[in-house]
């Protein structure tokens, strides 16, 4: 396995290149790819789209952070329990309304009743269903075998049949996780339909979400069918620190059901925050609205084994003279599930600010830029499904904008690439306005949010 280095400037990584120790990327100077100063399995790094800057300007820069999880924890990093973790309650949240008639609610029924099965004793188990009215079918209990014997007997009584007070749903669920909280806790949340009983609000629905999740409480949706609100689903999930998934048929409710469960009782690190050091002044700001930002620190939540993270953040820079050099650099802390606070520390990036007796170095960085743009085009799809729920105007006027913004950006490239890059950007946004989005609508959503969030595909296709 080669040596690599890592570029002072970009940040990006590269096999030892003969000769001179120079960037390929930014022209910027090569350091010998350090080794970690403390025990840290989570490996983080950041790489920057433009290296040079004007002087005596505010500028304005985007970072890309890069999460990596290993496969499994080190020994001594694991909860010192017979499960290998710690307790989780599990609330699940299905809809009963007319819709769910046929194959979607028999898949639902067994889905559940597959995942009480993988639960062990001492997790603890929650159902709610819901149509015109909610219902609590079984307040948070510890699992045990009679449970799960009671479990498939309150399953099978369920019929579909109403309308979808979604919300209520929603509320009653978090209020059961609320109730008996563990170590870790998800609300998960399925339905085929429209809400349209009670909040139907797609920012007020996602509040309760948000609320949620300040009491430690994960929240994440699957959206069945082609007739459900997609922007809904995935406003909940992402105000909620989870995921969304959009499943085209009732075929692939158990695959996703157990998919996302087990994505919660794998955790490779809790509480997990970025933490940077930036110039006085500078500003900081997510691309995505599932990573809030308080000061110079990004809170990521909790993250599984097996996953690659990419958090893109737009940092604006005060003003500094000609040949003033700016380095940013910072730390990922997190809790190990043993309950081990470790740290990784951020490779160091720069900026240059050109000063007139120097010649310039090319300054974008060209890969940077395009994984930059592919994040941009995910949070203008977020951003047009959910316009698209005001109305047509609304949708169209959201992705217009996001385009006009992605070109000014994507000009780095060169204008024949920008335009080819974002051709396909604009029929898909422009299909996302239409007065009938459709199913398109909600696979460029559920490919959004797993470009945003590092999610998973648990089917085969």
């Amino acid at each position: 396995m080669p040596r690599l280095m890592r570029c002072k400037y970009c940040g990006t990584l590269q096999d030892e290149p003969a000769g001179s120790k120079i960037c390929a990327q930014c022209g910027g100077p090569l350091a010998w790819e350090e080794a970690p100063s403390q025990p840290s399995y989570l490996r983080a790094q950041l790489e920057l789209d433009q290296v040079s800057a004007p002087p005596d300007q505010v500028v304005e820069r985007h970072l890309i952070l890069t999460i990596d999880t290993p496969e499994t924890l080190p020994p001594g990093e694991r909860v010192q329990s017979a499960s290998g973790r710690e307790a989780l309650h599990f609330t699940a949240v299905l809809d009963v309304s007319g819709s769910m008639g046929g194959a979607k609610i028999k898949a639902a029924k067994r889905a559940v009743q597959d995942a009480v099965t993988r639960l062990q004793e001492g997790d603890v188990f929650s159902l709610v269903a819901f149509s015109t009215s909610v219902r609590t079918l079984l307040q948070a209990e510890r699992v045990d075998a009679d449970l799960q014997g009671r479990v498939r007997s309150l399953i099978q009584e369920l019929d579909a049949g109403g309308q979808t007070a979604l919300c209520g749903g929603l509320e009653e669920g978090i209020a059961s996780a609320v109730a008996a909280r563990r170590a870790t806790n998800l609300v998960l949340l399925l339905s085929d339909g429209q809400a349209n009983v009670g909040e139907t609000d797609v920012e007020a629905v996602g509040r309760r979400a948000l609320a949620a999740r300040a009491e430690g409480i994960t929240v994440s949706t699957l959206g069945v069918g082609s007739d459900y609100n997609e922007a809904l689903m995935a406003e909940i999930a992402i105000d909620g620190g989870g995921r969304f998934y959009h499943l085209a048929n009732a075929t692939q409710i158990a695959a996703y059901l157990t998919g996302e469960l087990g994505e919660m009782t794998s955790l490779a690190a809790r509480d997990v925050v970025a933490t940077f050091e930036l110039p006085p002044g500078a500003g900081l700001q997510p691309l995505s609205a599932a990573y809030p930002v308080q000061g110079h620190a990004v809170t990521l939540g909790d993250i599984p084994l097996a996953t690659s993270l990419e958090v893109v953040l737009r940092i604006l820079l005060p003003p500094q003279p000609g040949g003033a050099r700016t380095p940013i650099t910072g730390t990922v802390g997190y809790q190990s599930p043993a309950g081990h606070s470790l740290s990784t520390a951020l490779n160091q990036v720069t900026v240059r600010y050109g000063a007139a007796d120097e010649a310039p170095l090319p300054g974008v960085v060209r890969p940077v830029v395009r994984r930059v743009l592919e994040q941009m085009q995910a949070a203008s799809v977020l951003a047009t499904a959910k316009a698209a729920t005001r109305g047509v105007a609304d949708a169209r006027r959201e992705g217009e904008a996001a385009i006009a913004q992605m070109r000014q950006y994507a000009a780095l490239l060169g204008e024949e690439e920008a335009q080819e890059l974002l051709a396909q950007d604009a029929q898909m946004l422009s299909a996302m306005a239409a007065p009938a989005p459709g199913v398109q609508a909600k696979e460029a959503t559920f490919a959004a949010m797993r470009r945003q969030r590092g999610g998973k595909r648990f089917d085969k296709a």
